[in-house]
């Protein structure tokens, strides 16, 4: 594995989510092995695994003692009660978790241990959910006051393996990550496989190709943006500047607004959707995800209950 990317300072203070599997276990090697020795681990159990879900953070407490920040949290009960999916409903409160981490400590960086692998699956993923093209994780990507890091992005998956077993790392394994009803897990352990089969070589890079060239649009499109200045000072969208974008821009400047105030679960659909609001004779209002609403009044769009 390379060393840590330039943009991480082994003396400063850093957050690190971990659950205790292999990526976040190597993570934390990794960056302790070049000197970060100012690591705040943070593990929220998500008490969907029962009794493992415990072991899990007493496994990490065993390894970590004092440097370790646990909470657990029933995200069952808070799916149920938001009308969330598991998957949102675990992001969520996450989410949560680090910020009171972040207020306890006084430490806004976040390292995540996300690898190659998962951001080629996120690619995939959000291509065929259709929202926002080929579009995967950002290295750095700051919501709120947090700012997530993920210095393994560009690492393959064997490469953390190589490097798990080579220096004896424990790690617990979570059962989970082969459930077949999970999207995600029939991605990595059916589609990869029979897109590896059927291509003849690895899908990932492509992949991984095609998120760059996004990327480098995304830059550019970004420009036009800022530039045309779509938000009031109260950070609602002003119609009038909005309705002047391209389409396209459109769908861009609306897809980073909903993501900025935390709505999940983005669809092509969704976004098509709230830009019938531009239409001063459509309805009102639009439903979000998290029984939220994006409303029209006065020239302006703007998100709430």
């Amino acid at each position: 594995m390379k060393t840590p990317p330039d943009w991480l300072t082994p003396d400063q203070p850093y957050l690190l989510g971990i659950s205790g599997g292999r990526d976040s276990m190597v993570l934390h090697h990794w960056l302790t092995a070049h000197h970060f020795t100012n690591l705040t681990c943070c593990h929220l159990n998500h008490g969907l695994r029962g009794p493992e879900s415990d072991q899990d953070q007493s496994f990490l407490r065993d390894h970590l003692g004092d440097h370790l920040l646990a909470q657990k949290t029933d995200v069952a009960d808070l799916a149920r009660r938001e009308k969330l999916s598991l998957e949102t409903a675990a992001r969520q409160a996450r989410h949560s978790f680090f910020e009171s981490c972040a207020q306890s400590t006084g430490i806004s960086g976040v390292l995540l241990a996300h690898h190659a692998d998962d951001q080629a699956e996120t690619i995939l993923f959000n291509l065929l959910r259709g929202s926002a093209g080929p579009k995967g994780m950002m290295p750095r990507h700051r919501i709120g006051k947090l700012t997530f890091l993920r210095p393994l992005l560009h690492t393959r998956r064997s490469e953390i393996d190589s490097y798990l077993t080579q220096n004896e790392i424990a790690f617990r394994e979570d059962s989970s990550n082969s459930d077949p009803f999970a999207a995600r897990n029939r991605l990595r352990h059916e589609a990869f496989p029979l897109l590896a089969e059927i291509l003849g070589r690895d899908p990932a890079p492509a992949l991984l190709r095609a998120h760059q060239h996004t990327r480098d649009l995304d830059d550019l499109a970004q420009t036009l943006l800022d530039e045309a200045q779509i938000l009031d000072p109260r950070g609602r969208i002003h119609l009038p500047t909005f309705r002047a974008l391209s389409v396209p821009l459109q769908k861009k400047a609306l897809h980073q607004f909903l993501r900025q105030h935390r709505i999940t679960e983005l669809s092509a659909e969704l976004i098509d959707e709230g830009l019938t609001l531009t239409d001063p004779d459509s309805p009102p209002a639009i439903n979000l995800p998290g029984g939220l609403r994006l409303r029209r009044k006065e020239a302006r769009l703007f998100i709430s209950p």
